[in-house]
């Protein structure tokens, strides 16, 4: 394989790496959009769905496709629980107090991922029978263009959902304007829990997608936290085809820092440019509309 073809198959890996940047991404967006909350435990939230899949295949030979979908539930109630129970009564007081309640969490699913399953990496092998396909200009692996694929429709159902259902523009509203929100008489307090569901949810998703491609250890967490950082503040903060250029932009920026930097400096690359669009562009490409848009 020549350079330019290497570089060319190098930008199609981080395309189709890109998309699950964006899904993980767009959960952190939501809630920060939304919720006025910076969620330090994102990326150890990734890491539990991530864990939760890999179990399932590893016990019963399940795809992480489908232990996905369990991963997404049990997520999904995480945020549940944890808005009724530790951010009901500090989410509209500041900044610091869902800071600290969230930077404790991390280091608790931190710790128990490690007492748990060990401080060893895993992941979960979906044996896709064959390698993949070649397109012409690259060669196409199966499992990161499914995992691409599943992210990308899971990214629009969340844009359709809120669109054009009742619940999601209520999220909408909640997040253009709370204090009219609550005289229209939305349910604010429903609308946080519903959002924070909807994010650990799409964290858990983004992580079972991740265990098909990379390994998976309880310490994961921070470095898929800067990368959903560095999506979110390129994309805008709450909008969804921001989070989704975002996460394209970063992927192929890896893959090619990775090639031409070598592989350590990957996440180099997510703090560089976290750093770079806060200087020049601190809005975002797409300016963070707040509401899905």
């Amino acid at each position: 394989m020549v350079f330019s073809d290497l570089a060319t198959q190098t930008i199609v890996n981080g395309l189709l790496l890109g998309g699950i940047y964006a899904l993980a991404a767009l959960g952190l967006s939501l809630v920060f959009g939304i919720m006025d909350i910076v969620n330090l435990a994102h990326g150890h939230m990734l890491m539990v769905g991530a864990y939760i899949a890999i179990l399932v295949f590893a016990a019963t030979g399940i795809t992480p496709l489908v232990g996905m979908v369990l991963a997404m539930a049990l997520m999904f109630g995480l945020g549940v629980l944890l808005q009724k129970v530790l951010l009901k009564h500090v989410v509209d007081e500041g900044l610091e107090q869902p800071i600290i309640i969230l930077f404790g969490l991390a280091l608790i699913l931190q710790n128990l991922g490690r007492v748990i399953l060990g401080g060893d990496a895993r992941t979960a092998d979906i044996g896709i029978p064959g390698n993949g396909f070649d397109i012409g200009i690259a060669f196409m692996s199966f499992p990161r263009t499914v995992t691409f694929i599943v992210a990308v429709l899971l990214i629009a159902a969340t844009w359709a959902f809120l669109q054009y259902t009742k619940t999601g523009q209520a999220i909408r509203a909640t997040a253009q304007n709370r204090t009219a929100a609550k005289h229209m008489g939305i349910n604010t307090d429903q609308i946080y829990v519903i959002t924070l569901g909807i994010g650990t949810a799409l964290a858990g998703a983004a992580g079972a997608l991740l265990s098909m491609l990379f390994p998976i250890d309880p310490y994961v967490g921070w470095s898929y936290l800067l990368k959903t950082f560095a999506v979110v503040v390129l994309g805008g903060v709450g909008s969804v085809l921001g989070t989704l250029v975002g996460g394209l932009v970063l992927g192929v920026s890896e893959n090619l820092g990775a090639l031409y930097l070598g592989g350590g400096y990957r996440n180099v690359v997510s703090l560089l440019i976290f750093l770079a669009v806060l200087l020049v562009k601190p809005e975002g490409l797409f300016g963070g509309s707040g509401g899905g848009e």
